[in-house]
């Protein structure tokens, strides 16, 4: 299933193409603004120069290369879950048909408690999937936005490269669309584990028990499959974008918060020195403390009487 709204995507990219005067307006700025810091030195002129022709090379280029970032990640959701590609929301399909009402199935006064207690299971099962299957739709068309606004806003961001202290930004915008670019990724680990629960919980109970006892609790056991693979389904959907940011921002979702695993070695370390440090301090202070203790001050002597 290919989810495609050409009017939002004409529209951005036509204001893509529209605003790119602005991106170069800042690339120039950004230009001079690093070449008058160098005084005009030869050996210097040439990395403002090489990182703005890569920039420009960026944005000129975006149309190819965006894309094949975004089918990197669909090429590894589908390497994880074969059928994603084609159809997104085959894990919510799948429990909305296994759990559909038998028509045949009758009322029946004889069995009163019986009927109640099918109707009650059936009620709260289809409530939990009915739940957790309408969640993935409206994700999968918010990450589709998302990816297009993104789109839009990524010459801004490469431009921030050139200007003098607007690194951060941009390594940070780059952190922002490979979150949300991995999406699928999660989408697709949890259509696996879902579609894995319902399927051991329908081939435990078995198309046909084996005997009365199981006959019995066959609607129950479904229904709990069923409850349990929505819940799956639901947590793991609501929890993807979240866990997709923590990965690839390394911080708390949509804080901006950045690092890496140099990073935190290189602060692990410095709070350990600076713990050993502490502990010498204590050590030669408390050390010193027990001499001054242990020696005895000399007894004073007694004052002279003049004239004696």
């Amino acid at each position: 299933m290919n989810l495609v709204l050409p009017i939002l995507e004409n529209k951005i990219t036509a204001m893509v193409t529209a605003f790119r005067f602005v991106v170069f307006a800042m690339l120039v700025a950004g230009l001079i603004a690093r070449m008058s810091r160098h005084h005009y030195n030869n050996s210097e002129l040439v990395r403002p120069l090489a990182r703005a022709i890569t920039i420009v090379a960026l944005v000129s280029s975006m149309n190819w290369w965006f894309p094949l970032m975004e089918n990197t990640m669909l090429a590894a959701a589908s390497y994880i879950d074969p059928h994603y590609n084609d159809n997104p929301a085959r894990a919510s399909e799948e429990l909305r048909a296994g759990t559909a009402q038998n028509p045949d199935k009758e009322w029946s006064w004889r069995k009163l408690n019986e009927s109640i207690y099918h109707a009650m299971t059936d009620a709260v099962s289809w409530v939990f999937i009915q739940i957790g299957a309408l969640i993935s739709a409206p994700m999968i068309i918010l990450q589709y936005i998302l990816r297009w606004i993104l789109y839009m806003l990524m010459p801004f961001a490469l431009a921030c490269f050139m200007i003098p202290g607007g690194s951060q930004i941009g390594i940070r915008f780059f952190q922002q669309t490979l979150a949300v670019l991995a999406w699928p990724v999660g989408f697709a680990i949890t259509n696996l584990v879902t579609i894995a629960i319902w399927q051991d919980f329908r081939a435990a109970v078995g198309a046909n028990p084996v005997s009365a006892e199981m006959a019995l609790y066959s609607p129950f056991l479904t229904n709990i499959g069923g409850i349990l693979a929505a819940l799956t389904l639901l947590i793991g959907t609501i929890s993807t974008p979240v866990i997709c940011q923590k990965i690839f921002a390394q911080g708390y979702a949509f804080t901006g918060e950045t690092g890496n695993p140099g990073a935190l070695g290189h602060k692990a370390t410095g709070e350990l020195q600076r713990a050993d440090s502490l502990r010498k301090m204590l050590s030669e202070g408390s050390t010193g403390t027990g001499g001054r203790g242990s020696a005895m001050p000399p007894p004073l002597s007694a004052p002279a009487t003049p004239g004696l």
